[in-house]
């Protein structure tokens, strides 16, 4: 298998800082993001043989009919089959796409390749932030778009909680992550999509005002370590019948929480202007999700996934507690 991050370029600090490229500024253009992200290669279709008959020494092949392997231009290593309706969106275009909608006043932020190739990601930080619960929190939009076939190019908005880099994947009111989100399926021209994907992600302004509205209520509202562990027990509980690892395993989850809860987590105390609140609590679920815990992801997988849904369970929980109290 292929390392999870095969390239990368990520500013100074950012939500998911990985091995790679660290430059000291934002790249002034495109081309020279492709160039510190390592994305600088294409995708080209090849025909998909098939052995019909022969030997392994003197195989007959015939052409699969409507099936091409996407192909990496600098490696030659092939990324996925896909039907003929597929049409490749290249690194370069998603660079672009994601300009276009936003602006060229917004700055690159990181960008690089996972799995070989087949998975690549853009990510931009729009320059205003806005104060939730007495922490910045900024603004990020990126793309992600997979060469393998097994999905559409992702547009999507996403806050970031500054002090300790997390990112707050949340559904406010009932709005779902999809209403923050364009979803591009590879057929047709890239450059007609720019208005309607710029139309979709305009809901982000108020998903924004909303969230800050949200994180503002829930820093008002202490919650005591007993309460903490009472509600990280109904997020992370130790279920009859679960075996002594995967107890155990939930029970050190719930641990790390704490100590983020606390401030004595790894990166230091990062508890921010509400220390003690249900909005303290719920940045530790999501800097636990970002950071800690084992899921078997990449960490931009993990934060932009949430591939376990603990974040937006953690969001869940604490806002039902606010609503109760």
């Amino acid at each position: 298998m292929p390392p999870a991050v095969e390239s990368m370029f990520s500013v100074r600090e950012v939500p998911w800082h990985l091995d790679g490229y660290v430059p000291d500024r934002a790249p002034k253009s495109i081309d020279e993001a492709v160039d510190w992200s390592g994305l600088g290669w294409g995708v080209i279709q090849r025909p998909v043989y098939a052995q019909v008959g022969g030997s392994e020494t003197e195989p007959i092949v015939e052409i699969v009919d409507d099936y091409f392997v996407n192909v990496r231009t600098d490696t030659g290593k092939p990324l996925g089959i896909v039907t003929g309706r597929y049409q490749p969106v290249q690194n370069r275009e998603a660079f672009s796409f994601l300009a276009s909608i936003f602006g060229s006043d917004m700055m690159f932020e990181t960008a690089g390749a996972l799995m070989g190739g087949r998975r690549v990601w853009v990510m931009m930080r729009i320059p205003d932030f806005v104060e939730v619960g007495g922490d910045k929190v900024g603004q990020y939009a990126f793309i992600s778009n997979s060469h393998d076939g097994k999905s559409s190019v992702l547009a999507a908005m996403t806050p970031v909680r500054i002090v300790c880099m997390n990112t707050l994947l949340a559904a406010i009111h009932g709005a779902a992550r999809a209403q923050r989100t364009y979803n591009i399926r590879h057929l047709g021209n890239m450059s007609q999509k720019i208005a309607e994907a710029r139309n979709v992600l305009e809901i982000t302004v108020n998903y924004y005002e909303q969230f800050k509205a949200m994180g503002d209520k829930l820093a008002l509202q202490k919650i005591g370590d007993d309460g903490a562990v009472g509600l990280l027990s109904q997020l992370l509980p130790t279920e009859e019948g679960m075996g002594d690892r995967a107890a155990t395993n939930r029970e050190e989850s719930r641990e790390a929480i704490m100590s983020f809860f606390k401030g004595q987590g790894s990166a230091g105390d990062t508890t921010g202007n509400a220390p003690g609140t249900l909005w303290c609590l719920y940045n530790a679920i999501a800097e636990f999700a970002d950071w800690e815990r084992g899921v078997r992801k990449s960490r931009f997988q993990r934060i932009v996934d949430d591939p376990d849904g603990l974040k937006r369970r953690g969001f869940e929980l604490v806002t039902a507690k606010a609503e109760l109290n």
